[in-house]
């Protein structure tokens, strides 16, 4: 595991993921509350529409929602804490995904007064070295 210090849309990458927390809207989109899935809805069009049809098909897991997007769920449900088992999911679903690609991935379930680094980091170790664990401060 690669930790860098860096913008989440600045740095060069193949892929970059954003959390969320599997939840949808009455009307069928993904709510995106996190600060990175916020930044990204208003970098990519249409795109709590795109994920609420993937979670609503596919279940909480990761999905590509564009060429070069990521979504990673940290959450089971809306209302409960990140879940560090659906972060090791995931984790493990975005190593298969993006295969050698160097891939951006927020510290996921870290901030907002959730969980912390050292209760995330070690469910992270295993992630290859082109899966880069951005600390955005």
């Amino acid at each position: 595991m690669i930790e860098k210090t860096c913008n989440l849309w600045l740095e060069r990458a193949d892929y970059r993921c954003f959390l969320n927390s599997g939840a949808t809207t009455g009307d069928g989109e993904a709510e995106l509350e996190t600060p990175s899935a916020l930044e990204a809805s208003k970098r990519f069009t249409g795109l709590a529409l795109d994920l609420g049809r993937m979670l609503q098909s596919r279940g909480t897991h990761v999905h590509l929602v564009r060429p070069d997007l990521i979504a990673f769920p940290v959450k089971q449900f809306k209302w409960s804490k990140p879940d560090l088992k659906v972060i090791a999911r995931s984790a493990q679903e975005l190593t298969e995904l993006v295969g050698d690609k160097t891939t951006l991935l927020p510290r996921p379930g870290c901030g907002q007064n959730e969980l912390t680094w050292e209760e995330v980091s070690p469910v992270l170790a295993s992630l290859p070295d082109n899966i880069i664990i951005v600390n955005q401060g």
